[in-house]
């Protein structure tokens, strides 16, 4: 046999040796094929995953904005944080301040047309915003998907409606209420206020505090005005009225203004609750700096939610809360309320913007942290979810929720020009406080220039 000849069948038995050997394997022919139509599924609880698919688009900024104290910056600074973990393209500019001041610029911000893309918002101003164009349709989000709301039960959904348009959706849901601690009460040997307590007993019980503690303390904060209002509120809903009615007029009486405003004034008068002078210099105060932290009031109004906040402020006694004041004979003034988040409607990005608020409400990373911190989860996965992780003071203000939350009804949203009023309404009660008007004309002033707002 020639060398050649040699040469020609050593390589075609190199050839039949390499085919045996790929049929022998794990990727045969059919394999590979399988493998390519049969793509590797995804998990949307992996961040590891997530970042992975992330990381291939386009990198974009949106802002978001909220109000709170020190801590609860803190803990939105976290959450952001482990937003921006999850999608890294995705960048978080934050924007925040305290309940006046935060108001003030969002109002500037919008009138600028220089808004946040994902504001945090509350129901007593919502539709003033809606009605000025302000605020995003959240429906478009949720049907593209990047807003997922299936665990939301329709009361939750509906309370961020107006006129049929989602414009807003809850971060948690809480109620407001009148907190104390108990260390304060047992030091003075005073029965705690009691849940079912009404004006008359308010009036009472603060004025008992002044007086057994020798003057050094004041019984209560000044609830006559400020921002927002609900004690007045519940007092015109009690007289079954409101703030405004369904066709966005003022819906109460200058007689339960009088009302209301003359009980304050009394108790002002007494040494009952604080001078004008000592509310407006604490106004807008960071809770750790408050009259109440500080010692100089035995009871604040505050929503459920911030129990936790106030008890890690004080090293005795129990923070606890009691339902507002009732009416005698009149009708329950509760109803649903919340923090919640919306779209400004000229955000360039609404879809990473709905990608940031889906996180924020409906991931575990988000609400282990979030906890209670605004109410409880309006989810009622997260609402599972974080039951576990509670302490007791977070578990009281829960407890608190479920226990006023079935005298809730339905509450007529603000009209535009509500932002207006309200500080028309501070106004009038700090000019009554400084003696600078009586109660009868700052209140026939508020009716006629309230009014005058709405007409426009």
């Amino acid at each position: 046999m020639s060398k050649m000849m040699k040469s020609l069948m050593l390589y075609a038995l190199s050839i039949i040796m390499l085919v045996t050997v790929a049929a022998c394997s794990s990727n045969t022919p059919n394999d590979a094929a399988n493998t390519t139509s049969t793509p590797k599924a995804t998990n949307q609880n992996d961040p590891n995953q997530q970042n992975e698919q992330n990381d291939k688009k386009d990198e974009v900024e949106i802002r978001f904005t909220w109000w709170g104290d020190t801590t609860r910056n803190e803990l939105y600074n976290a959450i952001v944080d482990r937003f921006e973990e999850e999608y890294p393209h995705i960048k978080v500019k934050r924007e925040f301040g305290g309940w006046g001041d935060y108001w003030d610029r969002l109002t500037t911000q919008v009138a600028g047309g220089n808004a946040p893309d994902v504001v945090s918002m509350h129901q007593f101003y919502v539709s003033d915003y809606a009605r000025r164009g302000a605020l995003l349709d959240l429906s478009q989000v949720v049907d593209s998907g990047s807003l997922d709301l299936t665990n939301f039960p329709e009361s939750a959904i509906n309370s961020g409606r107006i006129n049929d348009t989602l414009y807003m959706v809850p971060k948690g849901v809480t109620m407001p209420g009148w907190a104390y601690n108990t260390a304060v009460f047992d030091e003075l040997g005073i029965d705690y206020p009691d849940m079912n307590w009404t004006w008359e007993d308010y009036a009472a019980k603060v004025t008992e505090i002044y007086e057994k503690s020798g003057g050094s303390l004041w019984g209560s904060v000044d609830g006559s005005g400020g921002q927002p209002q609900p004690n007045f509120r519940y007092f015109t809903r009690q007289h079954g009225q409101d703030l405004y009615t369904a066709d966005g007029q003022i819906g109460f009486t200058e007689e339960t203004l009088v009302k209301w405003w003359s009980m304050w004034d009394e108790l002002r008068k007494k040494g009952a609750i604080p001078d004008a002078a000592t509310g407006t210099e604490y106004e807008n105060a960071p809770l750790e700096q408050n009259m109440f932290v500080t010692g100089l009031v035995a009871i604040t109004q505050i929503p459920a939610n911030q129990i936790y906040l106030y008890q890690q402020q004080f090293s005795e006694g129990e923070i606890r809360m009691v339902r507002m004041p009732t009416l005698a004979g009149g009708q329950n003034g509760e109803y649903i309320e919340g923090a919640y988040l919306s779209i400004t409607e000229k955000s360039k990005h609404p879809e990473e913007a709905a990608l940031f608020i889906d996180f924020f409400i409906n991931s575990e990373r988000s609400l282990e942290l979030f906890k209670v911190e605004q109410g409880s989860p309006a989810s009622t996965t997260m609402s599972e979810f974080v039951k576990p992780l509670l302490e007791p003071a977070q578990q009281r203000a829960v407890d608190f929720i479920q226990e006023v939350l079935p005298y809730a009804t339905d509450a007529v949203y603000a009209p535009l020009g509500a932002a207006e009023i309200q500080q028309l309404f501070s106004d009038q009660a700090s000019k009554i406080a400084f003696g600078q008007m009586s109660v009868e004309e700052a209140a026939k002033a508020f009716m006629t220039e309230a009014q005058a707002i709405l007409q426009r």
